[in-house]
């Protein structure tokens, strides 16, 4: 089994891959993400895409660490800020009824 072989066994385990796959040229590797991720992902990222010469099990984590796990803290942090204002904004709305 050659090393690439490998590597695409092994990166398939991950428990956040759904699938992983030479594309066209054998140049590119791509890693498909689980279903429960993609629902909840822009299209761009829910595909992690490698060349062939550099994929390795710790390539795809770092890149789904990066890609993946910064991206959707990110947007939590930024619902939750959105939501805090919103609660304020509820709290003052009704601050007025709370006087009487």
């Amino acid at each position: 089994m050659s090393h690439l072989a490998c590597e695409l066994t092994a990166v398939t385990k991950l428990a956040f891959v759904a699938d992983a796959y030479p594309y066209k040229d054998d140049e590119t590797i791509v890693v498909v993400l689980k279903p429960a991720l993609r629902e909840g992902l822009p299209l761009s990222r829910s595909v992690l895409k490698f060349q062939a010469a550099g994929f390795t099990v710790d390539a795809v984590v770092e890149a789904y660490e990066r890609d993946v796990v910064l991206f959707l803290a990110e947007t939590l942090r930024t619902a939750e800020q959105l939501l805090a204002r919103s609660a304020l904004y509820r709290v003052r709305k009704m601050a007025p009824l709370c006087l009487n």
